[in-house]
């Protein structure tokens, strides 16, 4: 085999095993969007999609005192009937019971989505100031451990908006 030819072989070979998947350059928040509550509520809960490029990880949370008293990574697992929260799928699995706990942080493998979303991970805001409505945006900024901070435009829906 000529070295031209074994070059092609080794080049296609290369392109043949590398991933489909686009590199991820930049850390991205994609869907970001607040569950409408009640007028009476005092909790609400942010989900979004976030890629980072490097291991890193979301260490905070917080939106301005205007919007909710704090706010906080937490998780929901289980859960064994109707929904607690209006507007809240059903999150049923026989023999357990639904419990949310808060998480120190989240971790964010390189180029991997981590989702937060209804039934998972998710964003809670508690001491609400007023209804979340539809349509009203309301910035979240994300603290990672390696000391970047991104703020995020939060959108405001009964369900998640369309990809």
């Amino acid at each position: 085999m000529s070295r031209v030819t074994a070059g092609l072989v080794a080049a296609l070979l290369l392109v043949a095993c590398s991933s489909d998947a686009p590199k991820v350059t930049a850390l991205t928040v994609r869907g970001a969007w607040a569950r409408t509550t009640p007028e009476t509520a005092t909790n609400g809960v942010v989900y979004l999609t976030i890629t980072s490029p490097a291991d890193d990880r979301i260490v905070g949370v917080a939106v301005p005192g205007d919007v909710a008293a704090a706010a906080e990574l937490h998780e929901t697992m289980g859960g064994a009937g109707a929904s607690p929260m209006p507007n809240m799928p059903d999150m049923t699995t026989p023999g357990s019971e639904m419990t949310m706990t808060p998480l120190d942080s989240v971790e964010l493998p390189a180029g991997q989505a981590v989702v937060f979303e209804p039934g998972g991970k998710h964003i809670m805001l508690t001491g609400l100031t007023g209804p979340l409505l539809a349509g009203a945006h309301l910035p979240l900024t994300l603290t990672l451990a390696s000391d970047t901070t991104l703020t995020v435009d939060v959108v405001v829906a009964v369900s998640a908006p369309e990809s």
